[in-house]
């Protein structure tokens, strides 16, 4: 088994989780909890690469190759170092335990 060589991950991001809480009031409060922080390459998808997205049903415009985990969803976020936001749409594991691909919607586009 090959597994991602560490210099291609350049990227920290953090892989958030929705959480619904006890609000203060009696009602329930969605918040968005860290996962994990993960080192993380990333690859802004082409015009061709989007198109192929959309036609298995994603919006996908980010693709974000991490280590391979158990815990990653498609209804989880992606939070960059510079602070901006991505929806993870569709996970695609590459070989058996290897890695992620997970495509991702930028939500601050």
């Amino acid at each position: 088994m090959s597994l991602v060589a560490a210099g291609f991950l350049d990227q920290r991001v953090t892989i958030q989780t929705l959480t619904v809480v006890r609000g203060t009031l009696g009602g329930h409060d969605e918040t968005w909890s860290p996962l994990a922080t993960v080192w993380a390459q990333m690859m802004d998808m082409t015009g061709r690469e989007i198109f192929q997205a959309k036609a298995m049903g994603s919006a996908a415009t980010v693709l974000i190759t991490i280590r391979f985990r158990t815990d990653v969803r498609a209804s989880q976020r992606i939070l960059f170092s510079d602070g901006s936001l991505a929806r993870i749409e569709w996970i695609r594991h590459v070989t058996r335990k290897e890695r992620l691909e997970l495509y991702c919607l930028r939500l601050d586009d």
